[in-house]
């Protein structure tokens, strides 16, 4: 079960929980509360990254990451144990949900039933034979696809996810990265060519939460070890074919070697550790490189992305071998300068409208303050002078007469521009 409270299937694709809007209030509460904690407001999967290594890095981690205000170690104990009437909240959310999920499926088998007896007996026969061959079509799909994967177990390129990250992540992050784990496996089984995914130092409390979060773990098509991959690769020959892959590598991938093995670290930290992977992989000697990505694609910010994001670049790359088409479709829009500056524009555009309101709103004001020291109310800007009415003729205040020339609304922000800078000239 995902942390959201989704079942995640073998192929690592969440089950569509639907239900009410309770338990993702709940969700998005807490969604906040790790984004306030630990600065990283992209809260849709942005929170893993590539740049990770192992932990013979831990001299750096008094440098890496800041110290915690009392505010934030509060609001980490709230993630970590939420308080009692959240969790009540949130299992009646869930009760709720789990009775109008069986609600609509008992209707759903009604109206199916319904359906069936308004049909004929030869209508029913080819009914259940195309059901028959729909269930045929999609067993053949599965066995061909754990073909593939069989496959890649034995000729595959390797893909390593080091997780041996336990002692640098809170529970809320190794939930997460059980989530990149399950999308990491569903990219590589959809991909024609799969690769040969292997989990290392797979044990303790990632194991234990990825292996109750995602259902059916134990049957997917991939290595799983206890063990470091730095002690699965001892030989000197084997350890020459690593590569870890980093962001901060000054080397930068021009292809993927089939005889290389490319490390990607498991760790989600929501940026808080800089430089890790580089220099854990310098102390042992291991090679490093990063992503061709700014070559491809204008960033907005440094190239750290999930876990799945880099596995899928890499099966998608060798299938592929285009980096520029690879990219395109993996990486998300919110991360590409472009699409930043989209939105900047877009909100300038806003926020330029709502300063022009406000300015003619201003000029309004002011003109009404100076027709009210001369005795003159300004009723409009047909008349050609404006009308003398002493308090008889209109009723209302001067700003009230004044917004209605504008069309704003007295005492409404949004009418007269609310936020934003006035734009002039």
């Amino acid at each position: 079960m995902s942390e959201t409270g989704q079942a995640l299937t073998t192929d690592g694709v969440p089950h569509d929980l639907e239900g009410g809007a309770g338990a993702a209030d709940e969700e998005a509460e807490l969604a906040k509360l790790e984004a306030q904690l630990y600065g990283n407001g992209d809260y849709e999967g942005e929170h893993g990254s590539e740049d990770a290594g192992n932990t013979e890095a831990q001299d750096g981690d008094a440098a890496g990451a800041a110290p915690l205000s009392k505010s934030q170690m509060k609001k980490r104990a709230r993630l970590e144990k939420p308080p009692p009437r959240m969790m009540a909240r949130r299992q009646e959310c869930r009760a709720r949900e789990k009775a109008a999920r069986a609600e609509r499926r008992a209707a759903a088998s009604e109206r199916k039933a319904a359906e069936l007896a308004e049909l004929s007996e030869e209508q029913r026969a080819a009914l259940r034979e195309e059901s028959k061959a729909k269930l045929q079509a999609h067993r053949d799909q599965e066995r061909q696809l754990k073909e593939r994967l069989k496959q890649a177990l034995d000729s595959g390129p390797r893909i390593v996810i080091d997780l041996d990250w336990e002692a640098r992540m809170t529970p809320g992050d190794m939930r997460h990265l059980a989530q990149q784990l399950a999308f990491s496996y569903a990219a590589n089984k959809a991909a024609e060519r799969p690769a040969h995914l292997m989990l290392t130092s797979f044990k303790g409390g990632v194991a234990e939460v990825a292996n109750k979060m995602i259902s059916g773990m134990d049957k997917w098509f991939v290595t799983r070890s206890e063990a470091h991959y730095s002690s699965l690769f001892a030989d000197p020959a084997q350890r020459s074919r690593l590569v870890y892959l980093t962001a901060d590598a000054a080397e930068e991938l021009e292809e993927l070697s089939e005889d290389k093995v490319y490390i990607v670290g498991g760790l989600v930290d929501h940026n808080r550790y800089k430089g890790l992977c580089e220099n854990a992989a310098k102390a042992a000697g291991i090679a490093t490189a990063r992503l061709p990505i700014n070559r491809h694609i204008q960033l907005a910010s440094r190239a750290v992305l999930t876990v799945n994001h880099v596995v899928q670049i890499l099966v998608e790359y060798y299938n592929r071998r285009d980096w520029a088409a690879v990219l395109d479709h993996v990486l998300p829009m919110r991360k590409r300068a472009e699409y930043q500056q989209q939105q900047q524009q877009q909100g300038k555009q806003k926020g330029g409208q709502r300063g022009k309101g406000q300015q003619q709103e201003g000029e309004a004001k002011e003109d009404t303050a100076a027709a009210e020291e001369a005795g003159t109310w300004v009723v409009g800007f047909e008349e050609e002078e404006a009308g003398k009415v002493e308090g008889a003729g209109t009723t209302g205040t001067a700003s009230e007469v004044a917004a209605a020339d504008t069309g704003a609304e007295v005492g409404s922000s949004e009418a007269g521009g609310g936020e934003g800078e006035a734009v002039t000239g």
